[in-house]
């Protein structure tokens, strides 16, 4: 089981709450020690009466530094950005980041 470091909970309206984790995996070779992160969004709906209903998507080795996995989960946790949409931000994020590489270039 891959290890998850919750980075922030947020409320996303009544009842429904969004945990935001980054996954570090440890990427070894014999004289190297690289990690890369991940990313995970795991939304809950919590009814009345007790029921509730866990979402989840991850996506595993996007980044290879720390801060561009914070950066992103800044980015995320200010859009309230829910698990069907990882991906697609995700997508996003790394394009807008080579235009962003390209024009400072």
């Amino acid at each position: 089981m891959d290890i998850e470091l919750l980075y922030k909970s947020i409320t996303a309206g009544d009842n429904i709450f969004l945990d935001y984790f980054i996954i570090p995996e440890s990427i070894s070779a014999d004289y190297c020690d690289l990690k890369c992160y991940g990313i995970k969004i795991q939304k809950t709906t919590i009814y009345e009466g007790g029921g509730k209903i866990v979402e989840s998507n991850q996506i595993n080795n996007v980044f290879y530094r720390s801060k561009d996995a914070n950066d992103f989960l800044d980015h995320i946790v200010t859009k309230k950005v829910l698990p069907c949409n990882l991906r697609t931000e995700v997508e996003n994020y790394i394009v807008e980041s080579i235009d962003r590489a390209k024009r400072s270039a």
